[in-house]
């Protein structure tokens, strides 16, 4: 007879894009205790094998991922279905840490509205009104989309943020002929 941890590490292994604790508990028709207990179960069980894998909890969704050490194995085989023009986007929201909408138009173009709207469905940003203007910003959920600890990419922002600083800083002058 196959476990209750068995069902669940094969729903949230089978649905890549993660499965609501909801999903889990009217297919499995069991209680949400016993789903989370299972998860935590699994969560144990993989590192006490030292499993390249572990299950991920966002709210009340349930996500399988790939150790964050062992990305490098796969990366090239790894593929986000989001379009280049929309990870320009969040990434100039990144680099911003928050960005008025407007301003945002105005690097990006308005096809950024778009690409907001987008972004948002995936909860990687929300949007705010702050002293009269839209302001868009990164969510948590961001962080554990790329799998990046917020610590050691804070670290990693500050540092492409000086970079581009020097960059900026170094002015050609035109002395002419």
């Amino acid at each position: 007879m196959v476990k209750i941890t068995e069902y669940v590490e094969a729903l949230i292994f089978s649905f890549g894009d993660g499965i609501s604790l909801e999903e889990i508990v009217k297919r499995t028709k069991s209680d949400p205790i016993i789903i989370k207990k299972a998860v935590n179960d699994l969560n144990k069980s993989y590192e006490a094998r030292n499993s390249a894998f572990y299950i991920l909890t966002e709210g009340n969704l349930y996500r399988m991922r790939l150790r964050s050490d062992l990305l490098h194995l796969v990366q090239d085989n790894l593929r986000t279905d989001m379009s280049k023009g929309v990870l320009m986007t969040l990434s100039l929201i990144v680099l911003n840490g928050k960005i008025p909408q407007s301003e945002l138009v105005k690097k990006r173009g308005s096809i950024s509205y778009q690409h907001v709207k987008e972004l948002q469905s995936r909860g990687l940003v929300s949007a705010a009104i702050e002293d009269g203007k839209k302001i868009i910003r990164i969510t948590p959920l961001f962080y554990d989309y790329f799998d990046v600890d917020k610590k050691e990419f804070k670290e990693i922002k500050e540092t492409i943020q000086e970079e581009v600083k020097k960059e900026d800083d170094k002015t050609i002058e035109y002395k002419g002929n």
